[in-house]
């Protein structure tokens, strides 16, 4: 009867404790845009305190980043992430910019900076595309 008891608490226990789902979509936190300028503008960084800033991360590879991209982006292309997530360390917020709408890439980096615990991780909604539509500055080069 003990013996009965103990494995029904264990497999109580595993089942209201154990269930974690992990980092899904419903996680993913998207922002316009307009969003995006207003946490990269010089007096939203006192939100979080001196030490604590806005990051962009244009995630894409390297030679699309050389193309065109968002000013003050930082690339680190999604292959490289784990190289460099010493340049996120002084990150308030982090904002991830992919190619467009929908960009898995962008998605997948998100989610990856989640599971490693960083706190407040936005998406940008379209991405570069995005970003030039709704008439943001974009860096190119020919």
């Amino acid at each position: 009867m003990v013996k009965l008891k103990s494995t029904f608490v264990l497999v109580f226990l595993l089942i209201a404790v154990g269930c974690n789902a992990g980092i899904s979509d419903k996680n993913l936190v998207f922002v316009s845009p307009s969003d995006v300028s207003l946490l990269m503008s010089s007096e939203s960084t006192e939100l979080f305190g001196p030490e604590l800033r806005t990051v962009l991360v244009d995630c894409r590879e390297r030679a699309k980043f050389n193309k065109a991209h968002i000013p003050s982006a930082t690339s680190i292309p999604f292959g490289h992430l784990n190289f460099k997530l010493y340049e996120l360390d002084n990150a308030g917020v982090i904002v991830v910019s992919g190619d467009t709408f929908n960009d898995a890439v962008a998605i997948a980096m998100s989610k990856a900076l989640m599971e490693t615990g960083f706190k407040s991780v936005k998406t940008l909604r379209g991405g570069l595309t995005g970003w030039e539509e709704a008439g943001g500055t974009v860096i190119t080069r020919e």
